[in-house]
């Protein structure tokens, strides 16, 4: 087992939040997502100060870390759309009536390529606010410890209403653009992915009332849960898995986004004991440890090994596949253990065979690779953190060490013993992670503390 690398990990995040290489270019309209992983990944590490007081720079000479948090932050709030307040089609209502208005296009876009926000009506049908982008833009001012009293809250509910479709989905985009104003087309992208994105939206932005009922009095802050929920159960397969639309393949970055959601919602516990899906999370929890696969390792006999899954053996390096036959990945360690973890079933993995996977996807230059050997890159860098930060609890790590794994060879035993006592200990020191939002749990303790001075 490699040690946790956590000094070249710092310094891989901080860099690449004012450096990046030209293979990154391609994303230029997501940069708001490249800086959501830097950002999560450097407060997972505990490099972060709380912002209790007006820091404004963040200086760790040590680990090599300097950013400074307002240029971040205005940036950020740059992103910003303005939205527009859509008429309502067909209505006789004159605007003098009392009447709920429709946003459209609020939220946050994923980049200044087209210039920042000047007007609410946008030059260019591509200026639009996205699900996905939203969602990382409040992640990160809150891991910054902003208050979101600068988030237009209101027209970022609104519009995510306006988003939902009648069978629950939600569109990804809200466009103000003369024209394009939220055109609901059937080959729009409606999958988990922006089911679970909204549900984060509502859930950080929705006032505490409305988050474990079907209906709320504030309009605005309103989803169809009772819809949400049947699309997402729609999404369940044969196996127990979720695909990203009723009939796809099960795949586990679906079946966390579904998974996640519906503990979001708080509905869950009820979903999964209620009669119409009996033996569902039985099907589901094996099918996700079933993703756990071992690497190469000593010959065994054929007899002795389960094919398409984990042999067991004690040594092997075990990691997760995304679906049944594909290679082992590390981003999957966080969307399929993380599934685990919210059922309450991660101690069904091996959770040190995963760890030693994932450890040794680690890059000399720090940062995680998607397998063995590969250069890194931020999103499996970020994920293989987060899965880290996870996997200290529900007891899927065993503290002490399995001397199945030392063997007899007494100085390969103080080796082990010594990089093992690393490895722990260094995941410990780790910032635990609110798994269904994905981001540091002291984080949301912090903003409940901060929304309450401003109210």
């Amino acid at each position: 087992m490699k040690k946790f690398e956590r000094l070249r990990h710092i310094r891989y995040f901080s860099n690449s939040l004012h450096n990046l290489s030209k293979q990154y270019s391609s994303a230029d309209t997501n940069r708001l997502t490249l800086v959501h992983f830097c950002i999560q990944s450097l407060d997972i590490l505990g490099v972060l100060p709380d912002y209790s007081g007006d820091e404004t720079l963040c200086r760790n000479v040590d680990d090599g870390v300097f950013l400074n948090r307002d240029e971040i932050v205005e940036w950020i709030y740059g992103l910003q759309t303005l939205p527009t307040i859509v008429e309502n089609v067909g209505s006789s209502m004159s605007p003098s009536d009392n009447v709920t208005p429709r946003y459209a296009g609020g939220g946050f876009k994923g980049s200044n390529y087209l210039g920042l926000a000047r007007s609410a009506e946008p030059s260019n049908p591509y200026d639009h606010s996205h699900l996905a982008m939203t969602y990382v833009a409040l992640c990160t001012l809150i891991a910054l410890g902003d208050d979101l009293s600068r988030v237009n809250r209101n027209a970022i509910l609104a519009t995510l209403r306006e988003l939902q479709k009648e069978d629950g989905s939600f569109l990804a985009v809200s466009s103000n653009y003369i024209g394009r104003e939220n055109v609901k087309e059937p080959d729009d992208d409606c999958d988990l992915r922006f089911m679970y994105t909204a549900i984060c939206i509502w859930y950080i932005l929705a006032d505490e009332s409305p988050k474990k009922a079907t209906s709320c009095n504030n309009a605005d802050a309103c989803i169809n849960i009772q819809s949400a929920v049947s699309f997402i159960l729609s999404c369940v397969t044969y196996e127990g898995s979720l695909g990203l639309t009723p009939g796809r393949e099960g795949h586990g970055g679906s079946t966390f986004c579904g998974v996640a959601s519906l503990f979001l919602l708080g509905v869950l516990d009820d979903v999964l004991r209620s009669p119409e899906q009996t033996g569902w999370k039985e099907d589901l929890i094996r099918w996700c440890v079933m993703r756990q696969y071992s690497l190469p390792g000593k010959e065994v006999d054929s007899g002795d090994i389960i094919s398409n899954g984990y042999d067991g053996e004690n040594g092997n390096a075990a990691g997760m596949q995304g679906r049944p036959n594909k290679l082992e990945d590390t981003c999957y360690s966080y969307w399929i253990g993380g599934t685990l973890h919210l059922l309450g079933a991660a101690h069904l993995l091996d959770g040190w065979a995963l760890r030693e996977y994932v450890l040794k996807c680690q890059s000399p230059y720090g940062g995680f690779g998607k397998v063995v050997g590969a250069m890194p890159d931020l999103l499996h860098s970020f994920y293989s953190m987060a899965w880290l930060a996870t996997s200290e609890e529900g007891g899927c790590c065993i503290d002490e060490v399995d001397q199945g794994l030392i063997g007899e060879n007494s100085n390969k035993a103080a080796f082990y013993s010594d990089v093992y006592a690393q490895v722990d200990q260094s995941i410990t020191q780790l910032s635990r992670l609110d798994c269904a939002l994905g981001m540091c749990a002291k984080r949301l303790s912090m903003k409940k503390i901060n929304s309450s001075l401003h109210t």
